[in-house]
This record gives C-alpha cells, structure tokens and sequence, in this order.
C-alpha cells in the first residue's frame, strides 16, 4: 500500500525534476548566487546568516563526480528542491480538495510560474526555503485533519504536527523570511486545538521540536575553523556566532539596510508590484481562479481561509512594504523577485480551491441532466483533465523566458572582470552580482591564479582583513591594518593601496578612492590605477583595453538571445556601462573612430542605451559623419530627451553639417528650456 501511495509523488517528481534539467544554467547566475556556491563547494560560510543547511547538501552535489561546472552541480540541487516543493504542494492540495485532478493541476501551475520555474535553474537560497516550508505545510494539514477525525477518547498530540514545526524551524533558521508564517501558523493550530496553547508539556514539546531547527547551525564554528575562502563573519567564537546568524551586518529583521530607503508612496507601491506580478505569473485566468479559490474558502472553510490569507499578506505585501526595497534598478527587481517565491506557495492553494469550485459547479449541473450523450462519470474526468490546459499553457509561454541552458552571461562577467587585470595584480570587487560572479570564477578556474582579489565591501571586518592575510601573506599591510577597531571599509581600502602602490598593478570596480599623484583610468570591465602622466597617453590607454577585452569570453552579438530576466539585464547593463566608458575615454584623448567602435558595442549588448546613442553621434560628428551623427542624436534625443548635451551637439550638427542655423537655434532654445526646468525643481 505505502509503494502504491509513495508511486505517482514520485513520478511526478521525476517529471518535473527533468523538465528543470534541461533549463538548467551550467553558469553562476548573479546576486549571492556566487558566493552560494562557493560556500558549498569550499564547505565554507555564506553570507549572514551562514545557510549551513544549504552548504551542507551544497558540499555533496557540487563533488559529485560528474563532468560538469560547480555552479551546473549545485543549479541541480536547486531543480530538486523546487520539484520537491512541487510533489509536497501536490499531497497538500489532495490532502485539502480530495481531487486528484484539481491537486495535480495547480501545483504544475506553480512549477511552470515564471519566477518559481526560473529560480529552478539557478543557484539561491530561497529553493531550500520554500521546500521546507511546503513539507511543514503538508504535515501540518495531515494534523489538522486527524485531530479532526477524532470524536472520541483520549487527546493524541500526534507525530504529524512535530514534524509540521521541525520542518518549520528548519525553515525560519534556514531564512528569516519564513519566520512571516507563524501568525498563519498560530491562527490555525489555535483554531484547531486550543488545548495546546495551555502551558503544558505538549506545548513544551511543541516549542523545542521548533527550536531544533537551529541544529544546523552548530556545524558553522566547524566550518569556520577550516578557514576556506568562503568564511563570512569567522563565526568560531560565539560572539562572531551571534553576530552572523542574526545577520547584525544587514540589519536582523531586514533584507539588507543596503536596499533600504523607499518613501511611503514607493512602499504601497511596491505592493503594487507584487499584485502585478502575481497576474503576470499566475496569468489572468490563474489570478481569477485565486480570487475564486479565496472566495470558495470563504464560504466554506472559514479556517482554510484565513490560513491562507493570512500567509500570503505577510510574506507577499507586509513583507515587501515593510522591508522597503528601493527598486531602482534591474538589480533590485532582481532581488525583489525571489523574496515572493513564498507567498506564490500559498497562492497556488487558493488557485487549486478555485479549481474546486468550478468542478463542483459542473458536477451540480452535470448530475441535474438527464440527456447527456456520455456517461456521467466520463464527463466529470474529462472536465478534470481539462484543468491542465493551464499547466500546458503556462508550460509553453514561460519556457524560453525560464530556460537557461543557454545562459553564459554570469560567468563571461567574473571571466572578463579577471580578464581586464594583469597577472599578479591586486583588484577590489564591489556589488554583489560583479564581486561574487568574479570571485567564483576567480576560484574555479587556474588561468587567473595569482591575482589576488579584495571584496571591498567588507574591509570593515577585522576578521576579513586577518583573511586576506592568509590567503596573500606576500602583500604588505600597513601599520594597524588588523586592529579590532572598524571605521569605514574606504579607509582600510585605501591604506592597502598605499602600501601596495609599488608592488603590484591595482585595479577597482564601482568604487576608486583618491590617491594623490595617481588616477584611476578604464581597462575593460575594471579601473587601474596609474600615476598621473599616463592619464593622457593614447597609445598606453588605447593597448591597455585592447588587450584586456581580447581576454573576453562576452560574445556580444549572443548577450541578447535569451529571454531578458532583471539579474542577466543588470549584467548586460554593467558591460554596457562598461564599454561607454571606455568610449568616453578614447573621446576625450581624440580617438573617434576608436572610441565609436566601443559605443557601438555597447549599443549591441544593450539597444536603446541613450548613452551609447549619444556617444555614436558624438564620434560620428567628430569623424564628419553628418548622416550617422544626425541619425543617432536623434534617437539618443528620443530616449532622453531632457539631455542638453545631446541638444548642444545637434544643434553643432545642424549649424555644420546642414547649414540650418534657424534648427540650430531652436535646439539651442530647448537646451535652455530644459536647464531653466532643472533650476526650477531645484
């Protein structure tokens, strides 16, 4: 009987596991993605708060011994855990709708979702995340139905419900985020049984199988003492301890104080955003059949409903309006997106009581006819079946958005950042997609061992900087440099560099502190530092990024084949902005023709850059190019049309180039306009 119960769950995750393996991306993707896998890969500590749990499956899948990347190995145990989510919201609706059918269809709905199918490919944490939360909900739902049936004899607490908490504290120790379901939790333990909120030993019981959920956790003072490359907050004390699982670095009960700032209206309207989303993953049909669903349990199961609802407010709109996401940028969108992969579970429940709904209203009117042309029973399956057309459909629009097979973009990034450096040089990474990206790559591949790479945003830590001499014990460190004391990460970046100047090339990344008698100047994705006399050598400038972007692995021309998700169009943005200012270089030392061709490259890896626009008509100008000059200047005017520089050349064009001084004044006149309006909401 258990091989006939256990058979179809394991089918169908076997179904959807290879559906996800064969999107998956054998490339870091971006974000933490990077420093995800290399914590699994080295045995290390991620960042706050360490996901041991993580690492601990991490370690296993990214050394098996297969021909593939690390980041492929660990992409893989990300399809399996949100397949698993898949098989375990499957038994949850069965368990709660009683229909095979209806179970079944709305749990491949929220596999093909665009935002849940996508996170299947690639690297996080919030895969681990819902998975335990989906195996919590399902004991949790067997409890409630067993106390249920009970009518009478003696209370049972039951295995069902320590299970439901166990994996719940798994679940809020693994992230923080899950800890916004226990109001729903609460909500319907207390409605289901009261007698376990009287101080007792079964709520005793029930609170410690919680707090197991923190085992995990004792492996991170393990771990830290191996010292890997990957060892945030060096957690071997239990001050530093304390100090990582709280995530005191980010703000405990924030997503990162690093995103944090948006006003009052920005707030509600990222609650907006949310509902957006939801429409546009769940599609327009799905999001009724939600509404249906949350309207069925209204009127029917009471409980079942504010479960559900008060799941999907606290960890979809309280979570985003509280936690204030500034959003933006393609970066931020990119963060924001997988924080609502937990409420897309719950919703995913209303759908499958929508679907109820509708099957118990067809049934109604099917069993009142009496002349159909088929039997009854027939009909009402092929009424179910009919359910999946959802599925299918989703399945075909959301493909090509979700595949990432094709996907190269997070490791030609960390490559290419590599690639812009000299050997033996020292390079500072900021951000998190470029530092991480960088530093995965930095440590998966031998053709850039001795660099030596700095991340920049956490010199603070004197436990960092006491890393980094380990790892380059051949660097000098300035008086002081491993004090306990912490000022700004600038400081510390900035007395390396001094102490440093001398001994190896030195480059940056969105961040370069002054340094007097030097200059920061572009080579390729990254910054070098030079003394000042380089600054205006065109041919020293001009080799330096021809030779690191013949380093490149980017293949412009393919950056904009797959489907635009917001961390790959953050990355494309970054090469872009890259590659214009490389452009703006070789324009200010009088290289037109040079400093075009590297617009032009950035125009290809992101269309419409009104910065690129300008820069080609710029050059093209110079060049005496009046036809390509008028043609980009006008389209760069299209997209920006508040940009006087572009206002000031065009009318240049028009006096030079056409001879039509009356259009040269009225651009003139439009560039005044716009710097009177700037004055204005000054």
């Amino acid at each position: 009987m258990l091989k006939k119960t256990a058979l179809f769950p394991f089918t169908l995750f076997s179904f959807v596991f290879l559906i996800y393996l064969l999107g998956i991306s054998s490339s870091v993707y971006g974000g933490d993605s990077g420093d995800i896998i290399l914590a699994a890969f080295f045995g290390g500590v991620a960042h706050p708060p360490g996901y041991p749990l993580n690492s601990i499956f991490g370690y296993v899948f990214t050394h098996l011994p297969i021909a593939a990347s690390v980041a492929y190995k660990l992409n893989v145990l990300m399809a399996a855990f949100s397949a698993g989510s898949i098989v375990f919201l499957f038994l949850v609706l069965k368990n709660l709708t009683k229909n095979f059918f209806v179970a079944l269809a709305s749990s491949l709905v929220l596999a093909f979702s665009p935002i849940f199918w996508l996170y299947a490919h690639v690297t996080e944490v919030f895969q681990l995340n819902v998975f335990l939360v989906t195996i919590s909900v399902y004991f949790l739902t067997l409890w409630r139905e067993n106390v249920n049936l009970v009518k009478t004899g003696g209370y049972k607490l039951g295995g069902h419900l320590f299970l439901g908490i166990f994996f719940l504290g798994l679940a809020v120790f693994h992230h923080q985020t899950a800890v916004l379901i226990i109001p729903a939790y609460l909500y319907l333990i207390y409605s289901t049984d009261k007698r376990l909120f009287v101080v007792s030993k079964n709520s005793a019981y029930v609170a410690l199988t919680f707090f197991l959920g923190v085992l995990p956790y004792l492996v991170v003072p393990v771990l830290a003492f191996r010292h890997t490359p990957v060892n945030w907050g060096n957690a071997s004390n239990l001050q530093n301890f304390i100090h990582l699982i709280t995530r005191a670095d980010y703000g405990t009960f924030a997503a990162s104080q690093d995103f944090i700032g948006a006003d009052y209206k920005a707030r509600f309207l990222q609650v907006v955003s949310y509902f957006a989303f939801v429409k546009n993953d769940f599609t327009l049909v799905g999001s009724l059949l939600i509404l249906l669903g949350a309207l069925y349990t209204f009127l029917k199961q009471k409980k079942v409903f504010w479960f559900l609802s008060m799941a999907v407010f606290f960890t979809g709109p309280f979570f985003l309006f509280y936690s204030s996401f500034s959003l933006s940028s393609d970066f931020l969108f990119g963060i924001w997106e997988r924080f609502i992969l937990l409420s897309y579970l719950f919703l995913a429940i209303f759908l499958g009581y929508g679907l109820l709904f509708l099957y118990q209203n067809f049934k109604s009117v099917i069993q009142k006819r009496t002349n159909l042309p088929i039997r009854r029973e027939v009909l009402l399956i092929i009424i179910q079946i009919s359910f999946l057309l959802l599925p299918l459909y989703m399945f075909r629009s959301n493909w090509q958005k979700t595949n990432m097979s094709k996907f190269e973009l997070g490791d030609w990034l960390g490559h290419d950042a590599l690639a812009s450096s000299a050997p033996g040089s020292l390079i500072f990474l900021f951000d998190d997609t470029t530092a991480f990206n960088t530093q995965y790559i930095y440590y998966t591949n031998p053709e850039f061992s001795g660099r030596r790479i700095v991340l920049g945003g956490i010199l603070r830590h004197q436990y960092y900087r006491q890393q980094l001499a380990r790892e380059y014990p051949d660097l000098v460190y300035p008086s002081g440099f491993f004090d306990k004391t912490e000022v700004q990460s600038a400081t510390y970046m900035t007395q390396l560099i001094k102490a440093n100047l001398s001994k190896v090339p030195i480059y940056t990344v969105a961040f370069s502190p002054k340094i007097e008698g030097y200059s920061w100047i572009v080579s390729g994705l990254l910054k070098k530092l030079v003394v000042d006399s380089q600054v205006k050598d065109k041919d020293f400038i001009k080799s330096l990024n021809e030779k690191a972007i013949a380093g490149f692995t980017l293949n412009a021309s393919e950056a904009n084949l797959e489907y635009g998700n917001f961390i790959p169009q953050s990355i494309k943005r970054f090469y872009a902005f890259s590659f214009n200012d490389i452009g703006d270089q070789m324009l200010s030392l009088g290289l037109f023709e040079d400093a075009r061709n590297y617009y032009k490259v950035a125009l290809l890896i992101q269309p419409d850059n009104p910065r690129s626009l300008f820069g080609i008509g710029r050059t093209s100008f110079e060049l005496g190019d009046c036809d390509s000059a008028r043609s980009f200047l006008l389209m760069s005017y299209k997209v920006e049309s508040q940009n006087t520089r572009v206002l000031e050349v065009l009318a240049d064009e028009a006096r030079k180039c056409e001879k039509n001084e009356e259009l040269a004044k009225h651009y003139e006149d439009e560039a005044k306009k716009v710097e009177k309006s700037k004055l204005k909401s000054l």
